[in-house]
């Protein structure tokens, strides 16, 4: 594979959310389309999921001009570049090449400017948890920066130690150097953590994604992949165990399959629910998988510490950890803290 040239061609205009299928000409012939509008293919017998996204952090599809400054590609700063994801696209189409054993998903509607949030892999994670739960590990490549394996995203961690410092491990051997970084938000590995027990994101030398001035070091992405081709993904260990951070009855492993409505509902106190909630969501990310419900048990974490908290509204009372407070105290703390 020409990496640069790949890379090129892959963004040659912007993709956003609806656009993701003018790209299937530069994919491999042989994808699946699945029922929620994404691609994949398996490669043999493996327990390992690949994954990148095609959309771009954009609302529109334009010609994006390259400005190539040696391994450096960027845009005229007219455009974004696509780098998100399209190095990640351009990692599993090598890896597909070598016919490295795995799974590769192709998917759409990541990033949430175009698409209100409802991603392709959440689709698939609620739609088809069984599928998912045959892989012990899923690997995306949509990390910024050089270096990253991450171990914490979603306000909580997503893989073990032992798996991530093995990873780390068998890249070293290969020429790359990474290190654990708790520091993620979200990719689409992120929907995963309640079904696959390993989820992950490996950068991929990008930087000032969803910007003008983004750009990539496309030597970079070759070194990842290059290196990503010679790993023994199936002997990676499998430590962190799967299933919802807590165990909720609308979890996905339930069978009981819900959109996640988080303060959208006509349920009792839900108007109550609806202010907490937008105090809330701000620095901290509720776990739950289900819908809220009076009396319920709706615990929110910190992105990057262990410092779960539960909140319980019940006949228009609200007790955070047990303690009885007001919307007026709840929203003048958090003033406080800002």
């Amino acid at each position: 594979m020409n990496f640069k040239e790949t890379f090129l061609k892959l963004t040659e205009y912007t993709i956003p959310y609806g656009e993701e299928e003018s790209l299937l000409p530069l994919l491999p012939k042989n994808l699946i389309k699945d029922k929620w509008g994404n691609w994949y293919l398996t490669i043999g017998q493996s327990k390992t999921l690949f994954t990148c996204h095609l959309d771009s952090y954009c609302k529109d599809k334009v010609k994006v001009n390259h400005v190539i400054e040696g391994n450096i590609i960027k845009t005229d700063e007219t455009t974004i570049l696509g780098a998100d994801n399209k190095a990640g696209v351009t990692v599993l189409l090598y890896l597909i090449e070598q016919n490295v054993p795995g799974t590769y998903y192709f998917f759409i509607s990541e990033e949430p400017i175009s698409s209100a949030g409802w991603m392709g892999s959440g689709r698939l994670s609620y739609g088809n948890p069984k599928f998912l739960s045959q892989f012990d590990r899923a690997i995306a490549f949509d990390r910024k920066h050089y270096g990253s394996v991450i171990t914490r995203q979603m306000a909580q961690f997503c893989c073990s130690d032992e798996f991530a410092d093995a990873l780390i491990e068998d890249f070293k051997k290969h020429g790359v150097d990474l290190k654990k970084d708790p520091t993620g938000y979200y990719t689409d590995t992120g929907n995963f953590i309640g079904i696959i027990p390993e989820c992950s994101n490996i950068s991929v030398g990008v930087w000032n994604e969803h910007h003008m001035n983004e750009y990539v070091d496309i030597s970079y992405v070759e070194k990842i992949a290059k290196a990503a081709a010679k790993i023994n993904w199936e002997n990676l260990p499998t430590v962190r165990k799967s299933g919802p951070w807590l165990k909720d009855e609308s979890s996905p492993k339930s069978g009981k399959i819900k959109k996640y409505l988080n303060h959208f509902t006509s349920r009792k106190d839900s108007k109550l629910w609806d202010k907490v909630y937008k105090i809330l969501s701000d620095p901290y990310v509720l776990m739950n998988q289900g819908e809220f419900e009076s009396g319920k048990e709706m615990w929110f974490n910190d992105w990057f510490d262990e410092k779960p908290f539960k909140v319980v509204i019940d006949s228009g009372k609200i007790l955070i950890n047990d303690q009885l407070i007001t919307i007026k105290q709840l929203e003048d703390t958090f003033k406080e803290e800002q």
